[in-house]
């Protein structure tokens, strides 16, 4: 599970767009292989890509995945490259606005970013989904000095399928924004 988070993650940052970010219009199957489903797609105005990942868990209980969807303050124990997730404010239950940072290998900088983060978890239906998108929020003296990545929106879809399978689906862009190498 922590290689296909890892393998989302750099896909997300060196290729991936807000718009159309539901749409199966122009999506390109880029790779497919028995762990997961990877498309791409592209974004007008930039060469980043969206991306949108398939998988699935034999995992059964979908209380397993919600307290991980929840627990957003550890997201770092598992995808990879975000360095620290930290609690600005919680707006309800289920909605909160997080600073996020992200650990970049050399020669990029670290990045941060704040999100407005939710989660709607229907037990009838057997799904969870989760959208996050860049909101505007003061940044911490301490990381004021980073680049701020305004370009970033996500959404999970986690499904339990009529066969007890989990599907999980992940659609997402994000801009890195400041000085990337050629």
């Amino acid at each position: 599970m922590h290689n296909y988070f890892l393998f989302v993650f750099w896909i997300s940052l060196i290729v991936c767009s807000a718009n159309d970010l539901y749409s199966q219009k122009d999506w390109r199957l880029y790779k497919d292989n028995q762990n997961y489903k990877l498309w791409l797609k592209e974004v007008a105005g930039t060469s980043i890509k969206q991306f949108k990942i398939e998988t699935t868990s034999q995992k059964k209980d979908m209380n397993t995945f919600y307290n991980l969807m929840r627990d957003v303050e550890n997201m770092n124990k598992w995808y990879d490259k975000v360095k620290s997730v930290k609690l600005l404010k919680k707006i309800s239950e289920n909605e909160a606005i997080y600073l996020m940072e992200y650990d970049l290998p050399f020669p990029l900088e670290d990045r941060i970013t704040t999100i407005k983060g939710a989660i709607f978890f229907d037990e009838l239906k057997r799904s969870i989904r989760v959208e996050t998108e860049y909101y505007p929020y003061t940044i911490p003296k301490d990381k004021s000095n980073l680049t701020l990545i305004t370009k970033i929106s996500g959404v999970w879809d986690i499904v339990k399928q009529k066969n007890g399978e989990i599907m999980i689906s992940h659609v997402g862009f994000m801009n890195p924004e400041g000085n990337i190498p050629a």
